[in-house]
């Protein structure tokens, strides 16, 4: 499958995003593209722990496209828009936040080419429930515009976190969205009547 996916995309004269986010394999990971593509697919590695000056040469050799597959971390989530590049493979799509999956997604198809985006996962992983609805939700909300439902998601996903206090995450899981606002906001309105809080 990555195979054909890249192949599909160097022979419309495109380039390819290949995400990897361990720095620790990427050269072996290089190494295994090199064997499994055709010679002529020029391959090269970014991350955030090269030196600069050769980081920037890298990315700019992409950008002018003497670089056919970017094999790279998630230096790339936010960034510049590169029109020929309208592949990516995120490999261990599964270890990857919802809205981490949704911005790298939307680092190819910045254009009007038709652009592919192969979320992997390794053939003998026990993917967690939370994992495969990450992965559901990102295929189906794949229309432009999805950022709030993905967003919804997310939310329903992780919960919304304690505001008021200093966990990350909350309990919206087992009172639902609605409720939980419901409760925040008759907490606010409670501590506005004992002066703690100001009306703003």
């Amino acid at each position: 499958l990555i195979r054909q996916a890249i192949t599909r995309e160097l022979n419309r004269k495109g380039q390819v995003y290949f995400l990897h986010n361990r720095i620790q394999d990427l050269e072996k990971l290089g190494e295994k593209l090199t064997r499994l593509l055709p010679d002529k697919a020029r391959i090269s590695l970014a991350h955030g722990q090269m030196h600069p000056k050769h980081l920037e040469k890298v990315m700019l050799d992409f950008l002018e496209g003497r670089i056919d597959i970017l094999l790279c971390t998630m230096i790339i989530e936010s960034g510049i828009d590169i029109p020929n590049v309208n592949t990516i493979v995120i490999n261990n799509a599964h270890t990857f936040g919802l809205s981490d999956l949704h911005q790298l997604r939307g680092r190819v198809g910045r254009f009007d080419r038709p652009a592919y985006a192969y979320c992997m996962v390794p053939r003998k992983e026990i993917l967690g429930a939370d994992a495969k609805k990450r992965l559901r939700a990102l295929q189906e909300y794949s229309q432009l515009g999805a950022g709030f439902k993905i967003a919804m998601e997310d939310l329903e996903i992780r919960g919304a976190g304690n505001l008021l206090g200093i966990q990350q995450h909350g309990f919206i899981n087992g009172v639902g969205f609605d409720l939980y606002c419901r409760l925040l906001r008759e907490a606010i309105g409670n501590f506005q009547k004992a002066g703690v809080l100001g009306d703003g």
